[in-house]
């Protein structure tokens, strides 16, 4: 192991909590966390993801205003909508960095994410990227999936950790998923925007969620980066669920063309303005007026 993991394990935890919640609140210690998990998910009445009248307020303005939605397991769902829509506050209700004023978030039938904290919902199975990477740069690609692999580890006890087989057919396995494979032994620094999204991506992976949320993925990416996004996302789907927040229509166009059925989400002053197919929601009047133009 070398020098540099081991230096990295004091930011490794850090990262590790915001990713897949490893230690508690405080610093608590694996054990506290193994007797305060959330339960087991339960997705076989469908939905993965229902969120009833959600409402979130700031100061008197109202991010979320009575947002209901369901997301089914593994589904593929595109969120879109203007700035200011209430996006990013429906993620933060989700993954428990803010409690909302009134309504119900629920993950699978029986786990209530509204009584959770961040570590814990990240433990229940949901994992969320932000629309800017954060990698330890100074790692290589095989590292960084090697600190996420550690989970309830400490920092120092994955640094002196010696992988098992199956452990390293797991960060192979990922490497390729995520377009990494010839990349591995490359400091993650010198990878390209696009790259870095993928790695932090498979670094979410790791941790094996069920629901993934990932916030305008495709922003500062190549053409060809965008492409193989595409493809990365949709050869997720079905074994874990993802929520998508994009702006990119083309993007979107091309997570849905493979199935014309599937929905998308248009949100708007907090609250749901048109969901359906692409091209349906591409036809409201509304959404044209609001978000598309003419």
């Amino acid at each position: 192991m070398t020098p540099e993991l081991m230096a990295a394990g004091g930011r490794a935890r850090q990262r590790m909590t915001e990713l897949a919640g490893p230690v508690d609140d405080g610093g608590r210690s694996a054990s506290y966390a193994r007797r305060h998990e959330p339960g087991v998910l339960d997705v076989s009445h469908g939905p993965i993801l229902y969120l009833d009248d959600i409402t979130v307020s700031f100061d008197g303005f109202k991010a979320l205003n009575a947002l209901s939605l369901t997301i089914d397991a593994g589904e593929l769902r595109c969120i879109i909508g203007p700035n200011g829509a209430g996006k990013t506050t429906m993620m933060d209700v989700i993954t428990g960095k803010t409690r909302p004023d009134a309504g119900q978030a629920y993950f699978g039938s029986t786990i209530d994410l509204l009584g959770l904290k961040e570590p814990q919902v990240a433990r229940a199975g949901i994992g969320r990227k932000f629309q800017k990477p954060s990698v330890f740069e100074q790692l290589t690609v095989f590292e960084n999936l090697e600190l996420a692999l550690a989970g309830e580890r400490s920092a120092l006890r994955a640094a002196l950790h010696r992988l098992s087989g199956p452990q390293r057919d797991r960060i192979d396995a990922v490497l390729r998923q995520i377009h990494l494979k010839d990349e591995a032994r490359r400091p993650a620094g010198l990878l390209s925007h696009g790259q870095k999204q993928w790695l932090e991506i498979g670094m979410l992976l790791m941790q094996d969620p069920k629901l993934l949320l990932l916030d305008e993925p495709v922003a500062g990416m190549t053409d060809e980066e965008t492409v193989r996004t595409a493809e990365l996302f949709l050869s997720l789907e079905g074994e874990h669920s993802l929520v998508v927040v994009e702006h990119d229509m083309s993007f979107i166009h091309a997570l849905t063309k493979d199935n014309p059925r599937k929905k998308v989400t248009v949100l708007h002053e907090g609250r749901v303005l048109a969901e359906g197919p692409l091209a349906q929601v591409q036809a409201n009047e509304q959404v044209v007026e609001v978000y598309l133009g003419r």
